[in-house]
């Protein structure tokens, strides 16, 4: 072998274990910074790593994870609908999952305190629920985008009194185990509770519906109070059992009023509707006397 290719040999394998060393020596740095980083006393957690925890404190039952939740809305407002569909989906399962009252409680009144107007309201969020368990609901005076509560299951009193829904609104075939309150409520574009059963009364009193409102094939045992109520589109009441009062008294409707084969089993008062275009009362049928 040639004199100068012992020394070549010998730099070639002293530079391969130099940057061997270097690079395990990076590799070392780089997780160390990143145990540092994840568990260290100074340490911020990445936010995925918050959110995780947060919802785990959350499903826990710890006021901890409810109240970390909110932070996380205020500070990342793309993260609130997933927020507030974490909450309704603790609210949805309700009495079956085991809910206790206190607990269900706080969740609500945190949820409520985000959708009011206020200092810490969180504009266009979507209330979607379908088929859930919801005790004593309230969401009085709240303003959201839409409403999605198709089959749900209200025990005790729901009350939706002054809220403002910007976007569709739909109840349909939901059962109101008691009473029912939509009085002043704002519908932006059409509400819908189609097939809905109310065992109680239920009021749209002085409520505005900026488009269709639906009753079709609703069963009210009690009394429904919609004096003074606005529609803007069509009102479909085909088919609805009215079992107590039916109360229409200076109802208006801007256009068809449709109310083919109803069955008004109470006292009817339709005293000064205004209809603006058909009013269908077709195969109606009237238990009482109706009011004029």
């Amino acid at each position: 072998m040639s004199s100068w290719l012992v020394p070549l040999a010998v730099a070639l394998v002293v530079v391969w274990v130099v940057v061997r060393h270097v690079r395990a020596s990076h590799s070392a740095t780089l997780l160390d910074e990143h145990a540092r980083r994840r568990v260290g006393p100074e340490a911020v957690p990445a936010p995925v790593s918050v959110w995780r925890e947060a919802n785990r404190l959350f499903r826990a039952g710890e006021e901890e994870g409810l109240l970390l939740l909110a932070e996380i809305g205020r500070q990342a407002p793309r993260r609130r609908q997933a927020v507030v569909d974490t909450w309704l989906a603790a609210l949805r399962g309700g009495v079956s999952l085991g809910l206790d009252a206190p607990w269900r409680t706080a969740v609500e009144r945190e949820l409520v305190s985000h959708l009011r107007p206020g200092e810490d309201f969180w504009p266009g969020m979507n209330v979607v629920a379908p088929g859930a368990i919801l005790v004593d609901f309230d969401l009085s005076g709240c303003r959201v985008n839409q409403v999605n509560l198709t089959g749900a299951v209200f025990l005790g009193d729901a009350r939706f009194e002054a809220m403002t829904v910007t976007g569709d609104a739909d109840f349909a075939g939901a059962r109101f185990l008691r009473h029912a309150v939509f009085t002043d409520a704002l519908f932006a574009r059409s509400a819908s509770f189609g097939s809905a059963v109310f065992t109680g009364n239920v009021s749209l009193r002085s409520a505005q519906v900026a488009d269709q409102l639906v009753f079709a094939r609703a069963k009210v045992s009690g009394r429904a109070d919609l004096r003074r109520a606005e529609v803007s589109g069509r009102a479909d009441f085909r088919h609805v059992r009215f079992g107590g009062r039916a109360l229409f008294g200076d109802v208006v409707f801007h256009q068809d009023a449709w109310f083919r084969h109803a069955w008004f089993r109470g006292r009817t008062d339709v005293g000064s509707a205004l209809i603006g275009e058909a009013a269908e009362f077709g195969n109606a049928r009237f238990g009482r006397r109706v009011m004029q």
